[in-house]
């Protein structure tokens, strides 16, 4: 008989929505902020959910189920210890993610390990001049080099590095098939929103001191990081 279904594990690259509020009214106030500055980027984005605080209002995961799939989201999980939220979870129809837990060193070393490339990644895509509005770059299995900037409304999106010799006032994707190695450099940077491996800052969320000038951004402790001062 051949095969109907295959069931495999899988390591994916989702979304997680912090919460830091426990009023309904004022997180669905602030996610609509959120998404009306790029709203084609949350479409259809799966949605893990991350509550910072208790939940009194019972209600408050279902309220805000139905508020995220009107806007065109689709939440999943919760991510949680807590047991009241993850009675919420379970009325509102989630799955229940373990907490991350950070990871532990197995010996400690003061020695810096260098950097190793990419494994299974092809030679980088070059993008001669910039990329307009409108337009989509993507590199998959690759690293991806634009000589020129990535105006705003233009999207640059790999697999491996981003490297932009321009202005970065687009949109930048990293690692967009969950490589947390991946980095994003630019010359200047005042984009309309960073990511690597799915996880993503918006402009107003980024420090205007990482607008001039040369700037790294990495993923680190599963948060985005800006680094102004490699070239001294």
């Amino acid at each position: 008989m051949s095969k109907v279904v295959d069931l495999k594990g899988s390591i994916l690259s989702l979304t997680v929505l912090s919460l830091f509020s426990d009023q309904i009214d004022e997180t669905k106030q602030a996610i609509a902020a959120k998404i009306d500055q790029a709203p084609d980027f949350f479409v259809g984005v799966p949605v893990v959910l991350a509550p910072q605080v208790a939940l009194s209002d019972p209600t408050f995961l279902a309220l805000l189920v139905e508020y995220l799939r009107q806007r065109q989201m689709i939440p999943i999980g919760v991510r949680t210890e807590d047991e009241g939220i993850k009675e919420q979870a379970d009325y509102a129809g989630l799955a229940v993610f373990p907490v991350e837990k950070a990871k532990k060193s197995s010996k400690q070393s003061s020695e810096v390990q260098p950097e190793t490339e990419q494994t299974g990644l092809k030679s980088a895509l070059m993008v001669k001049g910039s990329v307009r509005s409108g337009q989509q770059i993507v590199a998959k299995d690759r690293d991806v080099i634009v000589m020129g900037s990535v105006n705003p409304g233009a999207e640059v999106v790999a697999d491996g590095h981003v490297h932009v010799f321009g202005k970065v006032m687009g949109k930048v994707f990293a690692g967009a098939a969950g490589e947390t190695s991946a980095k994003i450099f630019a010359k200047q940077l005042s984009p309309e929103l960073v990511c690597i491996a799915g996880l993503y800052q918006l402009s107003e969320d980024i420090d205007p001191a990482y607008q001039k000038g040369f700037v790294e951004v990495s993923l680190q402790d599963n948060r985005l990081v800006f680094n102004t001062g490699l070239l001294g």
